[in-house]
């Protein structure tokens, strides 16, 4: 990740710190931004942990908004005519920084979309003030279902809902495993708890038990009695339901305490994970909505530029980032195109919520509450590369 942050470092424009703790804002972009044709500017804001624990999440999601931004800037802006200028902000992945963050976006930065937050906590907190002011957020990585179950017109999920993922994770193991029963180890933030609540109601309709269930907090390192607990339960299964860091310890403690069960769930599917659990990860799997090992043409494409731009792995988040500025893009060209006035909140968000976009994801829809709606992936470590097992 060292090369992929000089690169981005090397790349902004300007630093300024904002007026909410240690958040920063950044106006961002590899590329100089053109000379407006048409004397039109539009605003985008990005936000997301740029430090803290989730940073290496916040730093790809960032990377690949930056990409896709550069992009249409080199081609002169959206309609071949309007730049895109792009502000992106830190959240540190703390619910409370992250509103403050979007205040400053909205009220000071005057952005007209933003794409964010990473956590399901911060997407959760923040989108009433985007909400508030008629602007369109678009989460691609936030998969808590109660972001859309809100009520909310103006937020949209680029990534599958935690239901979606866990009938894939369910539906895969007693296909695949015959398994009857399983423990579940989850995160207790707004992520995890969700995901650990859907378990429990699911279960039942794929002919599953849930012997046991473990919480843990971010920045545990001690996971013995958890997992001597499960270990005691028997499951066929294990179902992790949290982030890269503690999946990687909890992984090594696995080995060290001879937990040996299958593994499988969704949220730790980061570059990350293999640095810091080595050989423990191999053989765990991930639900995802989109892998570099998938063969498709705008996959490899996307991949290709990805690396090449940064040279670094990256998550599902990048790519639903990439595809989040474009779905936005093609908002505000259908908008022109039809004589109506995409710097009108709510004229812009009707079109992003009729959007069709087919990206590096595939075909993006949404359904009326904001939800994307995809065919998702399994798949499996095996000696630190990436298997698709269910495509």
């Amino acid at each position: 990740m060292k090369r992929a942050l000089a690169l981005t470092m090397a790349a902004f424009i300007s630093i300024t710190v904002a007026g909410c703790g240690n958040s920063q804002t950044q106006q961002t972009g590899t590329a100089a931004m053109p000379e407006s044709a048409s004397g039109e500017i539009f605003t985008l804001g990005l936000i997301g942990p740029l430090s803290g624990s989730s940073a290496v999440s916040g730093q790809i999601l960032k990377n690949a908004t930056v990409m896709a931004v550069d992009e249409i800037n080199a081609e002169g802006g959206i309609n071949g005519e309007i730049p895109i200028k792009l502000v992106a902000i830190d959240d540190e992945g703390v619910p409370a920084t992250s509103v403050t963050a979007m205040q400053k976006l909205v009220e000071q930065d005057k952005v007209q979309a933003v794409i964010g937050a990473q956590a399901s906590s911060c997407t959760l907190a923040n989108m009433e003030i985007t909400e508030a002011a008629h602007i369109p957020q678009i989460t691609p990585a936030s998969s808590n279902g109660a972001v859309t179950e809100s009520g909310n017109d103006y937020i949209y999920q680029l990534t599958a809902t935690d239901e979606l993922h866990m009938r894939n994770v369910m539906s895969y193991m007693t296909e695949e495993y015959g398994a009857e029963k399983f423990a579940i180890l989850y995160e207790s933030s707004d992520f995890g708890t969700g995901g650990y609540k859907i378990a429990g109601t699911l279960c039942e309709s794929y002919g599953l038990e849930m012997v046991d269930s473990e919480v843990y907090n971010a920045g545990d390192t001690d996971f013995s009695v958890a997992l001597g607990k499960i270990k005691k339960a028997e499951p066929d299964f294990i179902i992790f339901w949290g982030y890269h860091t503690e999946v990687a310890m909890i992984s090594r403690q696995m080995l060290q305490y001879g937990v040996e069960y299958p593994v499988v769930g969704q949220g730790f599917n980061s570059p990350e994970l293999t640095k810091l659990g080595g050989k423990s990860i191999n053989g765990i799997m991930i639900s995802t909505a989109f892998d570099a090992a998938n063969t498709e043409e705008k996959v490899q494409e996307f991949d290709k530029k990805y690396t090449e731009l940064y040279g670094e792995g990256y998550d599902q988040n990048a790519p639903q980032s990439y595809d989040a500025v474009y779905i936005i893009k093609d908002a505000v060209e259908r908008c022109i195109a039809d004589g109506l006035d995409y710097k009108d909140g709510e004229v812009l968000n009707q079109y992003i919520r009729s959007t069709a976009w087919d990206g590096a994801t595939g075909v993006t829809r949404f359904d009326e509450k904001g939800r994307m709606s995809k065919e998702l992936l399994i798949i499996k470590i095996e000696d630190g590369e990436h298997v698709i097992v269910k495509g």
